[in-house]
């Protein structure tokens, strides 16, 4: 009789441990942010991931990068190019994020920017405002410029997606790279 007291104790303990393990990870897994710099490299094609960097600023300010001249970029160099290109171009503001991932073209002669953007608390309204903005001025400097660029800016698309991210597209086949984009963030 002991034997199957302590075999019977032995198994719901057994379960127990079985089912905080479970709990545990599931609710960690819900909470870990979403790598966006891997999202917008997936998304994009190999051509542009060897030549246009992603930025990331996390929640803590940090800046690093991926793609294109991350290797030889300091982190120095991504404070300084976010500050006084990236995030001015995107009409962003300390503040406005708490997150992001952005690869854009600092070039004129480019329409190409792939953001994804955490929106701080009450801010959504505002960083979709800015994408929209940044899109319409690339819309207005290529319409008598460059022709394919114009088309490309024509297509660019900003939204908001369930999970509460903003995401801006707008660069070659927006339609699939938002699509990637979307699907990843849904998982």
């Amino acid at each position: 009789m002991k034997k199957i007291l302590i075999a019977a104790v032995a198994a719901s303990m057994a379960l127990f441990a079985f089912a905080a393990c479970g709990a545990s990870s599931s609710s960690s897994t819900a909470s870990e942010p979403k790598d966006y710099s891997q999202i917008i490299h997936d998304a994009r094609s190999d051509e542009d991931n060897e030549n246009m960097l992603i930025l990331n600023i996390d929640k803590d300010g940090n800046f690093s990068a991926t793609d294109g001249y991350s290797e030889e970029a300091t982190t120095e160099d991504l404070q300084a190019q976010a500050e006084n290109f990236i995030l001015p171009m995107l009409g962003l503001s300390e503040g406005d994020y708490e997150s992001l991932s952005a690869s854009v073209s600092l070039m004129n002669v480019r329409s190409y920017a792939v953001a994804i953007v955490k929106p701080a608390e009450g801010k959504t309204d505002t960083v979709k405002q800015a994408l929209e903005d940044y899109v319409t001025s690339q819309q207005k400097s290529m319409q008598n410029y460059l022709a394919d660029q114009y088309e490309i800016a024509k297509a660019a698309t900003v939204t908001t997606v369930p999970s509460g991210e903003v995401v801006l597209v707008c660069c070659e086949d927006s339609d699939a790279v938002l699509t990637s984009i979307q699907d990843a963030l849904a998982a």
